[in-house]
């Protein structure tokens, strides 16, 4: 299984990425981001690096420098989902960016992406700049109100949402309305993201799976 070097000066969020990859089975060693050398690992495989672009550019210049002699592919963290071409850019080897926060799915699948291994599911987020869903970098073109519903649905993944309260945040019904058009439009991102993001709960309404 892969090494993975983290690099994340947070605890909180270093401890989620520790436990999400420990529980996929690979080998995480959390580094001190103040020292550009490599720990010594056995093997020649280049370790898989996970690195919090909030990091001053003063510590991040050596590390990358260090990470390309390597040829070590690089995670990026964000919280700002226009930096990803930006750091993209900084990096002359393989890379991809993860907007924070993020959920044990998409790291998964950031992580398998770099590694060259075969992803068990897509990530999903929305581009509210072009209104359209991204799944795994792949556009999904949407009409305003199948991004409106997509929106609400993801502003609480993994919780289910009924339908009165969808239509009050995508549509901004104030009384229950009618809730079939919560179903029409539900059925119609279903056709488009494909896979099984969206679950029907029974007695209640719909969630998005991203977990």
């Amino acid at each position: 299984m892969a090494t993975i070097l983290i690099y994340e000066p947070h605890e909180v969020l270093a401890q989620k990425l520790c436990d999400s990859l420990k529980k996929e089975q690979y080998d995480v060693i959390r580094c001190d981001e103040h020292e550009s050398n490599l720990p010594a690992l056995h093997g020649e495989t280049a370790p898989l690096v996970i690195l919090d672009a909030r990091l001053k550019w003063t510590l991040c210049r050596p590390l990358l420098e260090a990470f390309s002699q390597r040829g070590c592919p690089v995670l990026f963290l964000t919280e700002n989902r226009g930096m990803r071409a930006h750091l993209r850019a900084l990096y002359v080897g393989v890379s991809d960016v993860l907007v924070v926060p993020f959920s044990p799915k998409a790291l998964q699948a950031g992580v398998q992406r770099l590694l060259g291994e075969p992803s068990t599911r897509c990530e999903l987020f929305l581009n509210a700049e072009d209104r359209v869903a991204l799944l795994d970098g792949r556009r999904v073109e949407l009409t305003a109100q199948e991004f409106a519903l997509l929106n609400a649905l993801m502003e609480k993944p993994d919780v289910p949402m009924s339908r009165e309260q969808l239509l009050r945040t995508a549509w901004g019904y104030q009384s229950m309305g009618e809730t079939r058009t919560v179903d029409v439009h539900i059925q119609r991102l279903r056709k488009k993201l494909g896979g099984d993001y969206i679950e029907t709960v029974y007695k209640c309404g719909y969630r998005l799976k991203l977990a």
